[in-house]
């Protein structure tokens, strides 16, 4: 340690990083930037799942155009939501996709015609529930749909708000 320590010294000109703040004054200095920092609220940036939720905030899962499906998802990955499979499954809903399967098959794709996953969502889990299989994944996907809690939202129900409740209702019925 004590070579790294003179090469750190002699690229730099100054003491060591980790050995400044070993003294009061090091221990003072990283203090007051901590301090500095923490009262920049403006500046501190939102958690993913803050993030995540704003993003799902600006998009209305009842009507979303397929390329808005598309837009959607990269934001969201970008964001650092994991691909999971209710991911997977929104981005089966993309133009990109639905235009390749339907350049796969040979049949036309219009992907201008906006898209209503919730109804989706129930849909398939009343069919899946008709059928006697499980609607676990659909069930996943609505409820994924459904916004997450923002810090400081106040206010009446949103649309986003019934979704969640209409996410909730559906993972409480029986299978």
């Amino acid at each position: 340690m004590e070579k790294l320590e003179m090469q750190n010294e002699l690229a730099s000109g100054q003491a060591p990083v980790f050995m400044s703040v070993r003294t009061e004054a090091g221990k003072a200095r990283v203090k007051a930037a901590v301090a500095g920092f923490q009262a920049r609220t403006d500046q501190v940036q939102p958690s993913i799942p803050e993030k995540i939720a704003a993003i799902k905030a600006r998009y209305d899962p009842r009507a979303i155009a397929p390329q808005d499906i598309d837009q959607l998802f990269d934001e969201l990955v970008q964001a650092g939501q994991p691909v999971t499979a209710p991911m997977l499954l929104l981005n089966s809903m993309g133009r990109k996709f639905r235009g390749h399967l339907a350049g796969i098959t040979g049949s036309a794709y219009d992907g201008s015609k906006p898209l209503d996953l919730v109804g989706i969502a129930q849909l398939q889990i009343q069919r899946a529930r008709k059928q006697g299989s499980s609607p676990a994944g659909w069930e996943t996907f609505l409820a994924f749909l459904a916004p997450q809690p923002q810090a400081g939202k106040t206010g009446g129900q949103s649309a986003l708000d019934q979704i969640a409740r209409v996410a909730q209702q559906a993972q409480t019925r029986p299978h």
